[in-house]
């Protein structure tokens, strides 16, 4: 029986996903009915709202006015961002233009970044990726950092969401949040390869005479609600009449998706897809174990009938999802086209609340299914590339596997050296640790026994030198540079020496820095250092 008769897939697989799209998506057409926009942002501030006033309460607050509200928590909760609104796009926009602002993973990785690295990340005016400095920044320690990154992030977001406390006092909805969808593609807008796909626009019909990027631009106007709008007849925005795709429309729109059934022709879509893949594998198993009577079906495999973890049914995923988003934007597309000649708000509001978001949010999944399988096969061939390479290496060795281990070891140690991360630190450790390194590299019949015990010393040599680490970099203030005539002496004469191959000249040196740093040596020469080796009394240092 084929092992991976759960890996692959055939035409008749391909054809049934791309009918099951295409039915479900008829479907979807013909059956679902729009949704509003205008309700779904209404039934999402209303639950906005009243999730603010509950975290507001829990935190201490008396009233009941939103705008106190969200003043409670903005000075409960303030964010090292807001300090850039101007840079980006002041009140309006910088909510969406500074990533930090972005109440998704995305958003709590920036926020982290900009605690630790005092900058701010988002983009320009024209949807180009930029930073800049927060003014007055100072470092903070690694707790302080995490916290206000997470925590006062977390809490700062809340306030966010319901608009600014000023916008409310008067009365107005204010700038909320973009919600997951406006993020990203707000996010994604600032890729160079996607920003010249979109093209840019004409800097005669620029406000500020510069040109910008489609994309973004498309982003910024759905936000700020001057896309969705309500238009006069000249197309101008009605005033104050904006509809901002914002958390609070995005949220609404799960509402109205649920009570419009958005979600029923998707999941019929996800079912189709996974009965003709369960049932196609049963009987493909009964066709090639030669099943012939209802004993038999004792050998049938049930795990390579579920429709779940395996590459077949995620490529058939795949291209049933894509097939109905595809039909779902065209035919969305088409229609608010037909609609709208010659009014560009009324396609781009009609396009929105056409489109089938269930369907959106399937597509992605399968999507990234699909790349991060490619991601797996990717790394899977790598690793073979590399463990190939490291074969050939070893084959070529003098003594194979034995140098490859002793050489790994010492790449291993010299790194744990390295990271000592003080001058002092360094020269100490490599003090200790270079005798035994060059004794196990000279004499490779003890090299796995040398290994092991030297490990062992210089795991407790570094860690001792990092338990005294403040003491050290005292030294190297205090006791070093006092001594710097000596040790520039010393490293000239071990600098010589390796170009000169003279090894005993190397322990000169090395001993110079030895007296300096403990008033004594062990060895003065490549003999003394043999029989310093070979000798059963325990070593003091």
């Amino acid at each position: 029986m084929d092992k991976n008769i759960n890996q692959k897939i055939d035409k008749y697989d391909v054809a049934l996903s791309i009918s099951s799209g295409a039915l479900t998506a008829a479907m979807d057409v013909l059956w679902v009915g729009d949704i509003s926009l205008a309700d779904a942002h209404e039934w999402g501030s209303d639950k906005i709202d009243n999730f603010v006033m509950k975290v507001a309460k829990s935190k201490g607050y008396k009233g009941n006015d939103i705008a106190g509200v969200i003043k409670k928590l903005e000075d409960d909760f303030p964010m090292d961002g807001d300090l850039l609104t101007k840079e980006f796009g002041s009140g309006s926009q910088h909510h969406l233009r500074d990533f930090s602002h972005h109440p998704t993973p995305i958003g709590l990785m920036f926020s982290l970044l900009m605690q630790f690295t005092g900058k701010g990340y988002g983009t320009k005016t024209n949807g180009e990726f930029v930073s800049y400095d927060l003014p007055g920044w100072q470092p903070k320690s690694f707790i302080d950092s995490v916290y206000l990154g997470t925590v006062t992030w977390l809490f700062h977001m809340i306030s966010d969401i319901a608009g600014s406390s000023g916008t409310r006092r008067m009365g107005r909805e204010g700038t909320g949040l973009p919600g997951p969808l406006m993020s990203f593609l707000k996010e994604i807008s600032s890729i160079p390869g996607i920003r010249n796909i979109a093209g840019k626009t004409d800097p005669k019909t620029s406000s500020n005479k510069e040109s910008n990027y489609q994309f973004s631009v498309i982003c910024s106007k759905m936000f700020n609600g001057t896309l969705l709008g309500k238009h006069d007849e000249s197309g101008k925005l009605i005033l104050h009449q904006e509809l901002r795709f914002d958390l609070r429309t995005e949220l609404g729109i799960v509402n109205e998706s649920i009570k419009n059934k958005l979600y029923i022709p998707v999941v019929l879509n996800e079912l189709i897809v996974a009965s003709f893949y369960s049932v196609r594998r049963f009987m493909m198993q009964i066709e090639e174990g030669e099943i012939n009577s209802l004993d038999d079906l004792q050998h049938i495999d049930i795990s390579k009938c579920l429709p779940w973890k395996n590459e077949a049914i995620r490529h058939m995923r795949m291209i049933a999802t894509s097939t109905f988003t595809s039909i779902d934007l065209a035919v969305a597309g088409i229609g608010a086209a037909l609609k709208n000649k010659n009014n560009p708000s009324g396609f781009a509001l009609d396009f929105m609340q056409s489109i089938n978001y269930w369907g959106l949010g399937s597509f992605a999944l399968a999507s990234n299914s699909e790349f991060m399988l490619a991601i797996q096969k990717m790394q899977t061939g790598f690793l073979a590339a590399a463990e190939e390479q490291k074969k050939s290496i070893i084959e070529k060795l003098p003594n194979g596997q034995a140098d490859w281990d002793v050489g790994k070891y010492g790449v291993e140690t010299a790194i744990s050296v390295a990271k000592i991360g003080t001058p002092i630190g360094f020269i100490a450790a490599t003090i200790g640790v270079y005798d035994e390194i060059n004794k196990a590299l000279k004499d490779l019949k003890m090299a796995t026994e040398e290994r092991v015990r030297i490990e062992q010393e210089c795991a407790a040599r570094i860690e001792v030198i990092r338990e005294n680490r403040k003491a050290m970099e005292d030294m190297v203030t205090n006791y070093l540079f006092d001594k710097m005539s000596v040790f520039t002496q010393a490293f000239s004469t071990m600098d010589q020496a390796v170009t000169e191959n003279d090894i005993d000249a190397f322990i000169l040196g090395n001993n110079m820095i030895q007296t300096e740093l403990s008033g004594k040596s062990m060895f003065g020469s490549m003999e003394e250092f043999d029989e310093l080796m070979m000798t059963e009394d325990t070593l003091e240092f």
